[in-house]
């Protein structure tokens, strides 16, 4: 099996990333790891590089995961997060979910949100 996790480099990807390799250790899945980035990917802050990348890299070979790592470029970030999900056979999606508070869920929609409500598969929504 395989399991989807969302990544941006900061703490709320590294959580779904981590939660994420240690249950595909303990199932023997694998991993495909989905980077979106809306724009130019230099001038997007959730686009991974350079030492993020080797960071992930190194972590998951030293735990001796098995992954794929995807950079899409996606102007819906949750669509195209279940997109590559679902192209890759992913039987379950793990997120990395930052408080929020009542008026900023109102005002603004939530890339976590959209993804818990579309998937046709589990979600597994981690916290740091």
């Amino acid at each position: 099996m395989t399991i989807a996790v969302a990544y941006r480099p900061d703490e709320f990807g590294r959580a779904a990333l981590e939660w994420a390799a240690a249950q595909a250790r303990a199932t023997d899945d694998s991993l495909i790891i989905i980077n979106v980035h809306r724009v130019e990917p230099r001038l997007d802050t959730g686009h991974a590089k350079g030492r993020h990348l080797q960071d992930v890299t190194e972590a998951l070979a030293k735990d001796n995961v098995t992954y794929e790592l995807r950079q899409v470029e996606g102007e819906n970030i949750a669509g195209t997060v279940l997109f590559e999900a679902e192209q890759a056979g992913a039987s379950l999606v793990v997120i990395g979910v930052r408080p929020r508070s009542p008026v900023g869920k109102i005002l603004m929609g939530s890339v976590a949100q959209q993804i818990l409500l579309d998937s046709a598969v589990p979600v597994v929504a981690v916290k740091p």
